[in-house]
């Protein structure tokens, strides 16, 4: 099979840079965009200068590739107190498509665009946004239908990542920085600011495989996939694991407020359409992630 060219943007994030290294990994060009060239990336990957916001300066991005994984965009949660980053993620993507001609293209949106649901969610329940982030994915989705018949388009809806590189204000990587800074002597409770809310984690390096597993599918018959684990895992599971990695013993106590305007109790996924189409299955426990990134915080 000849070479393929991949595009990928968003290649300096957390998933972007686990994606590069998969590309190259199978063989693949991976060409990164950047607006200028400060990109810290595998060695083998190709930057091109280029700004989404500015269609100017997309004249020599070639509009044909083998496929396009498209991960820029903003997604830290502080940035969405105003409706900016909900125009930038909207704006980026339109611009990107607009310019793209007969091209394969995998857009990545959120689990977030789910109603608030006590069950797994599935491809086909309904759809409410919750907070301007969720927003901005939904919004970014009700593009691909009318870009379809120039573009292959597919959408994963990934659910809560878990990984070396991750933001480091976030829930877990904050906790393990907590309880690997504490006293293997520490006796005192462990105190958790939000809810004992129950999420789907999952892998970085199960993340990149089905966003791979997605891109490779030929002609499927359904182009929206959940990319979960089908786990119910409570923050106080995540606690327990940490605290038994680390062989400590503590009691955890939960405030009991949201983390966040658009916190919700439950959030899992159903990962049934993607095994399916294409046999993916996740391989790493909430253990071996957890495992990896403590191994990355000590080293």
């Amino acid at each position: 099979m000849s070479r393929r060219s991949i595009l990928l943007t968003g290649a300096a994030g957390f998933v972007g840079w686990h994606m590069a290294e998969a590309l190259l990994r199978r063989g693949d060009r991976v060409v990164a965009l950047d607006r200028a060239l400060s990109l810290d990336l595998p060695k083998g990957v190709e930057t091109l200068v280029v700004d989404l916001q500015d269609s100017a300066s997309m004249v020599d991005l070639p509009r044909h590739w083998d496929g396009v994984i498209h991960l820029a965009g903003a997604s830290i949660p502080s940035l969405f107190a105003t409706p900016a980053p909900v125009l930038l993620n909207l704006e980026i993507t339109l611009k990107l498509l607009e310019h793209l001609r007969d091209t394969r293209v995998l857009l990545v949106s959120s689990c977030h665009v789910y109603a608030p649901s006590d069950l797994r969610r599935k491809e086909t329940d309904p759809i409410v946004p919750q907070g301007r982030y969720g927003l901005s994915k939904h919004l970014t989705e009700q593009l691909a239908p009318h870009y379809q018949a120039e573009l292959d388009i597919r959408v994963a809806r990934p659910f809560n990542h878990l990984g070396p590189g991750q933001r480091p204000e976030l829930v877990v990587p904050s906790l393990l920085r907590r309880l690997s800074s504490s006293s293997p002597d520490d006796r005192s409770p462990v105190l958790m600011a939000g809810w004992n809310s129950v999420r789907d984690f999952i892998d970085v390096r199960d993340v990149v495989s089905a966003y791979l597993a997605i891109l490779d599918l030929e002609s499927p018959a359904h182009t929206t996939f959940n990319v979960c684990t089908g786990r119910a895992t409570s923050i106080g599971d995540v606690v327990r694991t940490v605290l038994d990695l680390q062989g400590m013993q503590r009691e955890i106590q939960f405030q009991g407020h949201p983390n966040s305007t658009d916190d919700i109790p439950f959030l899992v996924g159903d990962p049934t359409r993607l095994a399916e189409a294409t046999g993916w299955t996740a391989q790493q426990s909430l253990a071996d992630s957890l495992h990896t990134m403590l191994q990355t915080l000590h080293s």
